[in-house]
């Protein structure tokens, strides 16, 4: 692992301390003028999308306030939209409910009636076994 160290080291300063040598130098200056061309025209379009982007991020900031502020100006309340005449639809719903509430009286009266029912053979069953228990103690006695 060390030999490798040194050797990498070796080689580093031989680099550095070498000139560079230059077979064009203009071909060498084209190429970096045209590398800096390119980069000012990469500049000019990352400064387009900044501005575009920080646009965008205004364009939706008031795009959200002027949502929370129609919903705290105009709060939706289904009591205060509901239309003063109801639609055919409406009336038909509520003439549902209606009828939904008379069944559901019915079937209330039919429990009760059913509940008393239980009740009075609850009853009866236990006058009945009273009545047997009381005659055969008697018989028995």
């Amino acid at each position: 692992m060390e030999d490798k160290d040194m050797k990498y080291k070796e080689i580093l300063d031989m680099l550095k301390k070498t000139e560079p040598v230059l077979n064009d130098p203009e071909a060498l200056t084209d190429r970096i003028m045209q590398r800096v061309e390119q980069t000012a025209n990469v500049a000019g379009k990352i400064r387009i999308m900044r501005i575009a982007g920080m646009l965008s991020g205004v364009a939706a900031s008031a795009l959200v306030c002027l949502l929370a502020y129609e919903t705290l100006k105009y709060p939706v309340s289904p009591v205060e939209n509901y239309p003063k005449r109801a639609p055919s639809y409406v009336s038909h719903d509520l003439t549902v409910l209606q009828d939904i509430r008379d069944k559901e009286k019915i079937i209330e009266t039919v429990i009760k009636r059913r509940e008393a029912q239980r009740m009075r053979k609850e009853q009866l069953y236990a006058s009945f076994s009273i009545h047997n228990r009381n005659n055969i103690n008697h018989l028995n006695n």
